[in-house]
């Protein structure tokens, strides 16, 4: 099998790293290497182009996420298995050819899932995965030492492959649709590892096919806030675009309701926030009688503070003091809101491309790998602890009731 290895790189501050490990593939005739420069102000593919001139680079003329990127290099690719390594990762000695023999020996596997390793190649970054009822993912015992976790059997089914390291026959990524461009980055090989599931490919682990990671040394470029807005809004679109009629009826309602949930406690944890978004119609500061009202900004603000605030409401309106909604948890949530339910149409276009392709329903996929339930954010705990939250999970679907520091170290 001819592979295309495709790397995918907006920065290139690492690109010369990932390309020299694959320097062993140089002229050969059976591999080609193929540099995707998505967009970059730097224009790293020429740089890359000019330092390697046995790569194939290609270039967008802006930044179209790595899952875009990823199309580009793919339709462009001529080999019949696609491979792909991130640009701050390097490939370990027949890091190709270990791609290529797991999945010559598994041929109902679309794809194989490779290992990541910290730089130093001490510690896991990546060796299995697994899913959370609202679609976050877990990359399971990263950080641990790599003799402390026993990597997956060579060809153990996984429920997906982490692209920074996977291979998929390129027949297989043009059936299922390959990346959900909409996502950008993030989870779009979580939605790959369920689309080709359900369609009745596999994936299965690789883990002779090795690459050392810096981690995250491209995505921390991005920050933490729009990092985040991707992940609300990624895992969103990924249950929706994926689970199917009975998947959704089951676990829809509790998915969105967690949403909600982490929403409102994001608010609570800034008390300015808090007494914005208070129920105006219970407890709260502006439903009490007028007297107590200047008591408690009296306690609160001192005498100047109150007739600052009392000053400013007769000048401004009653609206003066409001909080401005800067770029925190809150409005991460409420931007991930916003770009998943602008992006409904084309959700509901790739579940319905999906369905057309579906001959394994997700009753028996979940069976296969349960969807963990495992509190991440603040306030987590306890919904999932309250009788709430447990009214709103399906009988009969299985699910992990993890805690956070099981699943990174299991």
């Amino acid at each position: 099998m001819k592979a295309s290895v495709v790397v995918v790189a907006h920065l290139g501050d690492h690109l010369d790293d990932s390309i020299g490990s694959l320097e062993p593939y140089r002229g050969r005739g059976d591999v080609e290497v193929i540099v995707v420069d998505n967009g970059s102000a730097e224009q790293c593919g020429e740089g890359a182009a000019a330092r390697h001139p046995w790569l194939r680079v290609l270039r967008a003329q802006r930044n179209l996420g790595f899952a875009g990127g990823v199309h580009l290099g793919a339709e462009a690719a001529a080999g019949e298995v696609l491979v792909l390594l991130n640009d701050d990762a390097a490939a370990g000695e027949g890091f190709v050819e270990a791609h290529l023999e797991c999945l010559a020996a598994h041929p109902e596997a679309a794809a194989s899932a490779g290992r990541l390793t910290s730089w130093d190649g001490s510690r896991h970054d990546f060796a299995r995965g697994a899913v959370t009822f609202d679609c976050h993912a877990f990359q399971i015992g990263q950080g641990s030492p790599v003799t402390a976790l026993r990597p997956p059997a060579f060809g153990e089914a996984l429920p997906f492959a982490c692209g920074g390291n996977l291979a998929v026959r390129a027949a297989d990524w043009r059936a299922s649709g390959g990346f959900d461009r909409e996502l950008f980055a993030y989870f779009e090989d979580v939605e790959l590892g369920w689309r080709l599931w359900a369609a009745g490919r596999a994936v299965v682990a690789c883990p002779d096919a090795v690459a050392r990671h810096r981690g995250a040394a491209t995505s921390a470029r991005l920050g933490d806030f729009r990092r985040g807005v991707l992940f609300e809004r990624n895992a969103l679109r990924t249950f929706f675009a994926c689970a199917d009629a009975e998947c959704r009826s089951a676990f829809g309602g509790a998915v969105l309701a967690t949403f909600l949930h982490r929403m409102a406690m994001f608010a609570r944890e800034r008390p300015e926030l808090a007494r914005a978004v208070a129920d105006p119609f219970g407890e709260g500061d502006d439903a009490a009688p007028f007297g107590l009202r200047w008591r408690r900004r009296l306690a609160e603000k001192g005498a100047l503070g109150t007739l600052r605030h009392a000053a400013a409401r007769l000048v401004l309106g009653p609206r003066a003091g409001s909080p401005a909604l800067d770029d925190g948890l809150l409005l991460m949530q409420l931007r991930a809101a916003q770009g998943f339910f602008g992006g409904l149409t084309g959700t509901e276009r790739r579940r319905s491309e999906l369905e057309r392709l579906r001959v394994v329903p997700d009753r028996e996929i979940l069976a296969r790998f349960p969807r963990l339930l495992t509190p991440t954010y603040a306030g987590d705990e306890a919904w999932f602890a309250s009788a709430t939250f447990a009214s709103l999970l399906p009988e009969g679907w299985p699910l992990e009731r993890r805690r956070l520091d099981e699943v990174l170290e299991r």
